[in-house]
């Protein structure tokens, strides 16, 4: 639904997954609770969920939870 919206190329998506993946790892590293201090874990929540997501768009057997 977002990606029809979006209404961008191939490439651009990947890049997009890309920088999502980034930034879903940093935010999981510093704010959760295996790597991180554990301290905030709204951002570490939303970090693996953008992880869950580019994963299961990268391998669609992937079962996200």
């Amino acid at each position: 639904m977002f990606r029809a919206a979006a209404d961008v190329d191939e490439a651009t998506w990947a890049r997009g997954r890309g920088w999502a993946l980034c930034f879903g790892l940093m935010a999981e590293h510093h704010y959760g609770d295996t790597c991180g201090n554990g301290t905030n874990p709204v951002p570490a929540s939303v970090g693996r969920r953008a992880v869950a997501e580019v994963l299961a768009q990268a391998h669609p057997d992937h079962v996200s939870g």
